[in-house]
């Protein structure tokens, strides 16, 4: 056989495996029959990857159709939530979440940890792999657990599984962390963009079903994007698409640490806000007494948000300011790629209800009404667990892709 024809065929079995995986996500439980139906196959097509991907242990038998109208009852299928289980792994700035989850999104059991202020190289890594064997020490499950995803803060290689210079965790500079959690463990494991990852959760599990394309916006200490389209996540080399954060908003802006100036990043990230804040109180007296009012230390991300849902003036100021630079970099996407949907999420819309308002009410008055009537802006289903979930989805992604290839 040719062997670009051999490669087509594995790549449309595998697309075929996955689109049975997004029915049963989406619907619940389905005939063989309404499975051929909507996916356009044969039903003998649909029963090989049925009886295959049962097998793996990806679905099950759920019973019979009691509402089919006449003659034998079809037999139902679902996921199987039981079947196979993944970890997810989510580094953070200031601390690293991680859980076992099931099939259906669901994490079984969860553990965070915080970094210790400037924790070096050692004292990182320690504490995510310290998490990670917490939750594998934890659940009865480990012998049904197919892998570890980890999402974390760019710029990374995913094919190398290294970090290579996030600029708010100092300790993970050119760590190769896949390797180290692989020995650690005995799992395989995949590393890929906070972003990435999230978009990929929130098309599996979130706001994202249903739909081809879409843009998901990290908005937290720093900020981010991954993009997801024709139902696939976009990654080219060297690994950096969806970077958001470093498009120019303003020409006359602060310097970011890319040696840009005006980069969104550095205008309306979190570690911007903040900036922006402390410098405001611990320069001046606070007018009155508010979460705000000048203790003589800095305040973190957490403390700000709260503040700003308290009611601080400044506060919520400095986030409105911010959610409009992030409306107006949304603004400019949605004429340029004219996504199906965009999600916001991250701590900064997680938190603080008000901003992703902000960016809403932004991204639609100076984007073309006629490319913005066709699109649905909305924040996340998955909320803080989208980094911890969309690293799970990763493995169960990757994985089904590769059974499918041994095949």
């Amino acid at each position: 056989m040719n062997n670009s024809v051999g490669k087509n065929n594995r790549h449309i079995r595998n697309m075929n495996r996955m689109g049975v995986i997004a029915m049963l996500r989406d619907y619940g439980s389905l005939t063989k029959a309404e499975i051929a139906a909507k996916m356009d196959l044969t039903f003998t097509a649909v029963n090989n990857l049925v009886e295959e991907l049962m097998q793996e242990g990806w679905i099950m038998d759920a019973g019979y159709d009691v509402d089919a109208y006449r003659g034998r009852k079809p037999k139902l299928i679902s996921l199987n939530p039981d079947g196979i289980y993944t970890v997810g792994v989510h580094v953070d700035t200031a601390f690293v979440r991680a859980g076992v989850m099931n099939l259906q999104g669901n994490m079984i059991l969860e553990e965070r940890r915080n970094f210790e202020d400037n924790a070096n190289r050692g004292g990182v890594v320690n504490v995510i792999i310290s998490t990670i064997q917490a939750v594998l020490d934890q659940t009865e499950l480990k012998s049904r657990i197919i892998g570890i995803g980890v999402a974390a803060p760019g710029p990374l290689d995913p094919i190398q599984g290294k970090i290579l210079s996030p600029p708010h965790i100092p300790g993970l500079h050119q760590v190769r962390l896949k390797g180290l959690i692989e020995e650690n463990t005995e799992l395989p494991t995949y590393l890929e963009k906070d972003a990435n990852a999230m978009a990929l959760g929130e098309q599996w599990y979130g706001n994202g079903r249903h739909f081809n394309s879409m843009i998901y916006v990290n908005a937290d200490m720093s900020i981010g994007s991954g993009l997801i389209l024709d139902q696939k996540l976009y990654r080219v080399s060297p690994f950096g698409a969806g970077e958001i954060g470093h498009c120019t908003v303003d020409m006359d802006g602060p310097r970011c640490y890319c040696g840009n100036h005006g980069c969104l990043d550095a205008i309306a990230s979190g570690m911007a806000i903040i900036n922006h804040v402390n410098e405001k109180r611990l320069g001046t007296a606070s007018p009155h007494e508010s979460p705000m009012a000048n203790d003589g230390h800095g305040l973190d991300l957490s403390e700000l948000l709260s503040a700003a849902v308290a009611g601080d003036p400044l506060a919520v100021q400095s986030l409105t300011n911010s959610a409009q630079y992030v409306g107006i970099a949304l603004a400019n996407i949605m004429n340029i790629l004219t996504p199906e949907t965009i999600i916001v999420g991250g701590s900064l819309a997680n938190h603080y209800p008000d901003f992703f308002e902000h960016v809403k009410e932004t991204a639609y008055n100076r984007s073309l009404s006629s490319f913005h009537n066709q699109m649905v802006l909305q924040p996340s289903e998955l909320g803080e667990h989208a980094g911890m979930v969309g690293a799970g989805t990763m493995v169960f992604e990757k994985h089904l892709s590769e059974m499918g290839d041994k095949e």
